[in-house]
């Protein structure tokens, strides 16, 4: 092969804006891309680079504790409630599809971090089943954990705004059903991961067969994927889940009023005491539903709390797309 000065690409080019350099007097059909058949990398082997001993205890001693917490945390949320006839409630079935999407996503992305701190770079060691399969693994749980909050919120706001609707929509083998065609749906929709990534080997001055987990086209060819993932699974979610709660409150507190103005109409009080009675069980109404928010809202805190890590990286990505 000719490898004079014009089989070159200019050094604007890089791995994140092209996907294949080829001569254009290039006739081969078999012709491999140039970077990844002759120089995997234009700028020349990097130095190795390992991160600080100090980095290490630290990342590895947090992100263990994450780890630890949230598997025997999930774990024991699905034996309590598998395990206890009572707890086989609509709304136990979706925290335990939630406790089961965060578990795969803590096994598919937590101890790759941690491997992470003691290996080279961006270096990768499960081959090209494992790239693919740990990056299918964590969108799916990602989705499928916030497809189960958004499934437990409109149940609340079912049972909550219309309880005599709730008796025969809200049953425990309609959740069963639910939760199903969730996973079947977040199984299908992320199935494309399985075929969007690819093996890269990595050149290290001194060393040999390093390879890294990346992405099998041109960044920009994800932009829709991207986009569409993070309206659909984040801020739809979002958005639904505030007017949900909103509308759970100005239901319950419409009730307290509506009770407070029969037990004043009913009652042999006087109407000091009557505004004063009145006025407390509302502030301690108000109290316990913030408080019930609260507890209510935790679940779709921690869970996107927990998988920060994955939608930064998915953010990162918009913005090297769009400065392409």
């Amino acid at each position: 092969m000719n490898m004079s000065g014009s089989t070159f690409p200019p050094p604007y080019i890089t791995d994140l804006d092209w996907d294949c350099y080829l001569n254009s007097n290039e006739s081969d059909a078999n012709y491999s891309c140039w970077y990844e058949s002759l120089y995997p990398d234009p700028r020349g082997p990097k130095d190795p680079s390992y991160y600080s001993l100090k980095y290490q205890i630290v990342g590895t001693v947090f992100q263990g504790i994450v780890f630890l917490v949230g598997i025997l945390g999930n774990i024991m949320v699905v034996i309590v409630v598998t395990r206890t006839r009572s707890m086989h409630t609509p709304t136990n079935c979706y925290l335990v599809s939630l406790s089961i999407a965060d578990f795969m996503t803590l096994i598919a992305s937590v101890p790759n971090e941690i491997l992470a701190y003691y290996l080279l770079g961006d270096e990768w060691i499960w081959g090209q089943v494992g790239c693919a399969i740990f990056i299918f693994l964590q969108y799916l749980g990602i989705n499928v954990s916030s497809l189960s909050i958004t499934a437990f919120t409109i149940e609340r706001y079912i049972a909550i705004c219309h309880p005599m609707k709730a008796q025969i929509v809200c049953t425990v083998s309609r959740a069963k059903k639910i939760i199903i065609g969730l996973w079947i749906f977040a199984c299908l929709y992320c199935s494309p991961w399985l075929f969007l990534t690819k093996i890269k080997p990595l050149q290290y001055k001194g060393l040999e067969d390093r390879e890294t987990c990346t992405f099998a086209l041109s960044r920009k060819n994800y932009l829709g994927y991207f986009f569409a993932d993070f309206i659909l699974f984040y801020i739809f979610p979002l958005l639904l889940s505030c007017v949900l709660y909103g509308l759970i409150a100005r239901v319950l507190f419409t009730r307290d009023i509506q009770k407070n103005s029969n037990g004043k109409s009913n009652g042999m009080v006087s109407p000091q005491e009557s505004k004063k009675n009145s006025s407390n069980g509302t502030s301690a109404r108000a109290q316990l539903y913030f408080f019930k928010s609260i507890k209510r809202a935790c679940p779709f805190v921690v869970c996107f709390s927990s998988n920060s890590a994955s939608y930064a990286k998915i953010l990162v990505n918009y913005y090297l797309i769009l400065a392409l």
